[in-house]
């Protein structure tokens, strides 16, 4: 590979064994999309840490992979040296997408990572093991001269995750450490950290998602990556699901200091510069909310908001403003008024009161009916087992007194509307709902003594339950 004047072939000097080394990253960056394994991940990371804060250009960087096998701890074998140089050359290939706000608007910058790798022929000799990197000039703005609006952490943090998912996911929680909380859409989350790929068939896009199963993504990604975040990083954190009818649409974390992890409580390391941990400007929640607004308001105001004020509250005075809108309400001055309601804490919106009020009472009656059917469906069964058990009973008395068949039915024959049809067989007239419920009726009026613990038993309840219908 041919070098450029403007670079230098160098080997940076090796730093203090107690000076802590910084990634530091653009937030458009930390959120771009991009998918690498974790032996790409391991020598992208290693490039980040020869970033010097006061570089103006890229070097061609000088990478021994035995350094790499000891930072990350891996197994020091040919194996993983084969594997960390092909990393190298496999990043050649791969491309970083960002959304960057410009005078135009939003734009999608596709750029390649690194724009040429050097390998020596001959690796015998321990000292030849070593690629010389060169970063693509198009990840400039993200890697230098960063004065604001970038994420900045303590290289330990990544060195033992073993995912590139978890890696991934320990940038995005970090750049809202301090914010404390951060929601994503399912499907932005997945593209940003490269569970879905894109894939290029001959200029047709077509799209992969490795986890599409939310189950799966749970439990590979999102748990995996809460275990190792608190095993190994300075961060830990709790997640909620939210879902929109039945499908999961949207992750939201909770992020918190790991208090736990012993290694980031030493203080006998100094850090090279201070942290500073910035909001990134085209962050989702900015952009999500100002595209509820965007007709009256512009980026710059949704951000303030954002940067100033709990999300809730935004939020509540944005459906306030459109929610006075669609009822016809004369506005002059929207971007004022939408000014106004944000900063309104505890706002009381009426329509939204109203529509609630409307919601609470459609659950209401939703729960009364299931409650209904659950005690029709008690008095069913109550029903059923005292016919049951009444059955076995008169079965008892037949089988005592044998003529006794023969004179119920009889009884039941003369009852006034008995239903008894004389042109029928007395079984075709048993048979009857009709003349059956007047035979019951002449057994329990001939013989009360024998039904009265059972009817103790379960009169009461099946009048109680009866109320309750």
């Amino acid at each position: 590979m041919e070098k450029k004047t403007t670079q230098k072939n160098v080997r940076l000097k090796k730093p203090s064994k107690n000076v802590i080394k910084l990634i530091r990253k653009s937030n458009e960056l930390v959120e771009a999309r991009y998918k690498f394994d974790i032996w790409e991940t391991r020598v992208f990371t290693k490039m980040l840490t020869m970033v010097q804060r006061s570089d103006s250009d890229f070097q061609e960087y000088r990478i021994y992979l035995k350094e790499i096998v000891k930072d990350f701890q891996v197994e020091n074998n040919k194996d993983a040296y084969d594997r960390l140089r092909a990393g190298g050359y496999k990043l050649m290939s791969k491309i970083i997408k960002t959304i960057r706000e410009t005078d135009e608007g939003l734009m999608e910058l596709a750029t390649p990572i690194v724009v040429g790798v050097q390998n020596p022929v001959d690796t015998r000799d321990e000292g030849a093991k070593f690629i010389d990197v060169s970063f693509h000039p198009e990840m400039k703005p993200f890697l230098l001269s960063l004065k604001s609006k970038f994420t900045i952490y303590d290289v330990r943090n990544i060195l033992k995750l073993p995912s590139s998912y978890s890696i991934r996911i320990y940038e995005l929680l970090k750049q809202y450490e301090k914010i404390g909380r951060r929601k994503f859409e399912l499907q932005e989350l997945k593209e940003i950290i490269g569970v879905i790929e894109e894939i290029d068939n001959n200029g047709r896009k077509s799209y992969k998602d490795n986890y599409p199963l939310f189950g799966n993504f749970k439990q590979r990604v999102l748990l995996k990556s809460q275990r190792d975040l608190k095993k190994s990083t300075d961060i830990e954190f709790t997640f909620e699901q939210k879902k929109t009818g039945r499908k999961v649409t949207h992750i939201i974390f909770e992020i918190f200091a790991n208090q736990n992890n012993p290694i980031f409580n030493n203080q006998n390391f100094k850090k090279e510069e201070p942290e500073l941990i910035i909001l990134n400007d085209s962050s989702p929640l900015v952009r999500e909310l100002h595209e509820l607004v965007k007709k009256w308001v512009n980026i710059k105001v949704v951000k303030n908001w954002v940067a100033n004020l709990p999300e809730k509250q935004i939020r509540k005075g944005i459906n306030y403003t459109v929610n006075q809108l669609k009822a016809g309400k004369p506005i002059k001055n929207i971007a004022g008024y939408l000014q106004t309601v944000v900063r309104t804490k505890d706002l009381k919106d009426a329509v939204q009161e109203r529509k609630s009020e409307v919601i609470a009472n459609k659950i209401k009656l939703k729960e009364a009916d299931l409650r209904i059917a659950g005690f029709k469906e008690k008095l069913k069964r109550l029903m059923r087992e005292l016919q049951t058990k009444e059955n076995a009973l008169v079965q008892a008395i037949f089988l005592q007194f044998p003529e006794a068949e023969n004179e119920m039915i009889e009884k039941a024959r003369r009852r006034t509307f008995s239903g008894y049809d004389d042109s029928k067989s007395v079984e075709d007239n048993k048979k009857s709902s009709i003349f059956s419920a007047a035979l019951r009726n002449t057994i329990l009026e001939t013989y009360p003594s024998r039904f009265k613990a059972l009817h103790q038993q379960y009169l009461p309840e099946i009048e109680a339950t009866k109320k309750l219908i």
